[in-house]
């Protein structure tokens, strides 16, 4: 490899000698490092905004869920509370009751998500229903269950006026109106009995593996129960947002397959320059294999700059942009000011690698060309 080596940076060091040689090499780089810098770039700008949505994810829904396997309420609430509580001290446990009433105001009546939380003391409308009621806080809401109650009149649809105290945001991927009361109004409202239908957990320490600490700490002691996680509970959302990213990677990642074919070429040219040093080094002993690794070399040394100004260039201008907050957006459309970047270690080496194999692979194909070459072929016309 010492030989490979030294005439692999003879040649890259002559190149400015050759001006169309030199042009078509400068253009190889200046391509690879452009796609480089575009793509990381690009999976920054993805990065930033998808670590906001999975931010808001973990601090707005629950990180998991029981529920029954079949049925609607869980069996011995109270004893499965208490062990969780036991084993799991540092884990918040919410039990939940939610169902269906009609909600109205002075201004209209329309089906909402009642739901009742344990760790809730007073009522909060979301955005949705209080625009839909033309509501706010201080305001009081009837709501009607569809559960009735005997009356010397007869059966009457239970009903209860309640205070507005907050108005807050819906949940992720919510789309309909919801209203959060204390637990107990919930279940006078939905049951007329103190059950429980799910038990929600957070657990900010270890949120994403929250539901395996639960399987182990109740060890099958509740047959009948669900237990999600927040790859179960967000499945379709953390898809989408896999599925995103892969997506972009291939479309942004051409532009790295159209500069390697321009190396391609260029490392061809420079094959087609040296074909009468090529001849010469073979009857001097060169072997093939080490023609093959002259080129593969050269294409090598130019892909490696190219990849780490790229992605030098690509980091510095993320990280810039990121905490200047250079590029705003409009206030109350977005749950960000600012256009965000995230730079992350592994993108960036992945980013890296395949711009690395890309410049190997395109290296190969003309340097297995020209160790199939006849020597004599070369000195013929000479």
């Amino acid at each position: 490899m010492r030989a490979e080596l030294h005439l692999a940076r003879r040649y890259l060091g002559r190149l400015r000698r050759r001006t169309h040689v030199a042009t078509v090499s400068g253009i190889s780089l200046v391509s690879l490092a452009l796609g480089v810098l575009a793509l990381v770039i690009t999976l920054s700008l993805l990065e930033g905004f998808q670590s906001t949505i999975r931010r808001e994810l973990l601090q707005r829904s629950a990180h998991a869920r029981l529920a029954p396997a079949s049925g609607r309420v869980l069996p011995d609430a109270k004893a499965l509370v208490s062990v969780l509580r036991a084993k799991l001290p540092n884990v918040a446990v919410t039990e939940i009751v939610s169902g269906t009433c009609l909600a109205r105001s002075f201004a209209d009546a329309i089906p909402a998500l009642v739901e009742g939380r344990s760790n809730t003391h007073r009522v909060a409308i979301d955005h949705i229903l209080a625009a839909r009621l033309g509501v706010g806080p201080g305001e009081q809401v009837e709501v009607i269950s569809s559960r009735r109650r005997l009356t010397p009149l007869g059966p009457v649809p239970v009903r209860v006026r309640l205070e507005i105290a907050d108005v807050v945001a819906p949940e992720p991927g919510r789309e309909s109106g919801a209203l959060t009361v204390p637990l107990d109004v919930a279940q006078r409202l939905l049951w007329g009995k103190p059950v429980v239908q799910s038990i929600e957990l957070r657990d900010p320490a270890d949120p994403w593996h929250l539901a395996r600490q639960v399987r182990q700490a109740l060890a099958g002691r509740f047959p009948g129960l669900r237990v999600d996680g927040l790859q179960q509970l967000h499945r379709s959302l953390l898809l989408a947002l896999s599925m995103e990213r892969i997506m972009i990677f291939v479309a942004v990642g051409l532009m790295l397959v159209v500069a390697s074919l321009n190396l391609l070429c260029n490392v061809a040219m420079i094959a087609a320059e040296k074909r009468t040093d090529l001849a010469v080094l073979s009857g001097l002993g060169l072997t093939p294999s080490g023609l093959r690794r002259l080129f593969v070399l050269l294409g090598l040394a130019i892909g490696t700059i190219a990849t780490v100004v790229g992605a030098g260039m690509g980091t510095l201008v993320a990280v810039t942009l990121d905490r200047t907050h250079a590029l705003t957006l409009p206030r109350g459309v977005f749950i960000v000011s600012s256009v965000p970047f995230r730079v992350r270690p592994e993108m960036v080496a992945t980013v890296s690698l395949v711009a690395l194999g890309l410049a190997i692979l395109a290296s190969w194909l003309p340097a297995r060309s020209v160790a199939r070459r006849d020597p004599a072929e070369g000195l013929r016309y000479e």
